[in-house]
């Protein structure tokens, strides 16, 4: 193109972009929108026309110079949308409406091309007129999804405020109410507290998709380093990992939950229970716990006289024999020996410390040893 088009076609577009009317075109475009678009049905026209002519003008600007937007400039449309996620407007509702306003534009831009029979300039400024509109829509997007993403940080920081101060009995009794609605609980009901840790073989991020989808409302920080949620009623058999489960309380009252829950994990840990365990369920495995160091009398009284592999093979066979009732054969067949192999051992045992697996008393003192030395192993 020589210096005489280039010119001609420099004052076509300048005509036709001076002669456009951007109030005009923001007005039917914010009518199109209140009209067409259901999440602006409730809002004033006369406002959206307002914030759309804002959005225009620039627009028109950079046409007329024939740039683009400077970062500042992006940043007042990324505001544009953040404004939109703020009043409520999903970022589907955002595009469309400018989509229309858009096609608003390009309507009035047409009609001026032709009144100025502008053809040579007009289709480079359609074309400009578009590409402008794709970059500034995909500022203001980025804007919708930052705030909608502070929106829901903020809830989610809101909703565990509200479950943590429940959880520890801190949260005034006047907002039980807006705490059971923001969190989606019964105020009428009663609920477990589950309460559950990571551990050698398992992440939170794991703990937290293994109960997620069995509680009501779920609590999973990392700087707390445990898991904590509501549910109606028992987890299921297919919840392998070790979790306490406290007794149903209401929500004024789901500390004293927790406090059981808490306890109950304890015991799933100590004792390697790929399980939950429930308030009242194992108080033997609750008296090793709390009584360390009754537990490691009887370590030495049943098992002082071996160490290393000896006493490794010598606690699994007693553990395997109590479990199977004293059943030698079953107790074998565990753990993958001949049964005349397990008697020795039992034997053995006897002769070395006079305590007999078939008497209720000695049983009790073994199976305590065992447990006790398994708490040692799980607490390392």
């Amino acid at each position: 193109m020589d210096k005489e088009a280039e010119s001609q076609a420099r004052e076509q577009r300048g005509r036709v972009l001076a002669a456009l009317s951007l109030g005009d075109i923001a007005a039917g475009a914010a009518a199109t929108v209140v009209r067409e678009i259901p999440a602006y049905h409730a809002h004033d026209a006369d406002q959206v026309r307002a914030e759309l002519l804002a959005v225009l003008a620039p627009v028109v600007a950079f046409l007329r110079e024939g740039r683009g937007a400077t970062a500042a400039e992006q940043a007042q449309f990324a505001a544009f949308g953040a404004h939109r996620a703020e009043q409520g407007v999903g970022l589907e509702p955002l595009l469309e409406a400018f989509r229309l306003t858009t096609r608003c534009a390009f309507d009035a831009l047409y009609e001026e091309i032709r009144r100025v029979d502008a053809s040579q300039a007009g289709l480079e400024l359609a074309r400009d007129l578009w590409a402008c509109c794709d970059r500034l829509s995909a500022a203001v997007v980025q804007g919708h999804r930052a705030r909608e993403l502070e929106k829901a940080q903020a809830a989610q920081e809101h909703r565990t405020l509200l479950l943590r101060q429940l959880l520890t009995g801190d949260l005034p009794t006047e907002y039980l109410a807006t705490a059971a609605t923001t969190l989606g609980l019964d105020l009428r009901a009663e609920y477990h507290v589950c309460h559950a840790r990571p551990g050698k073989d398992r992440t939170i991020a794991a703990v937290e998709r293994a109960l997620r989808p069995h509680t009501a409302v779920l609590l999973a920080e990392p700087g707390t380093d445990r898991v904590v949620g509501l549910t109606t009623g028992p987890l299921p058999a297919r919840v392998t990992l070790p979790a306490g489960l406290g007794p149903a309380r209401p929500l004024a009252r789901l500390r004293e939950s927790l406090a059981e829950a808490e306890r109950c994990d304890e015991l799933a840990v100590a004792f390697a229970l790929g399980r939950c365990v429930r308030t009242g369920e194992l108080p033997l495995h609750l008296a090793v716990l709390a009584l360390p160091a009754v537990g490691d009398q009887l370590v030495a009284r049943c098992f002082g006289h071996t160490s290393g592999e000896r006493r490794t093979t010598l606690v699994r066979t007693v553990d395997a024999y109590l479990a199977a009732d004293s059943n030698a054969d079953q107790a074998a067949a565990a753990l993958f020996v001949h049964a005349n192999t397990l008697r020795y051992r039992i034997r053995a045992l006897t002769a070395s410390t006079g305590l007999d697996p078939a008497r209720t008393e000695d049983a009790l003192t073994l199976w305590w040893a065992v447990r006790r030395l398994q708490t040692r192993e799980n607490s390392g």
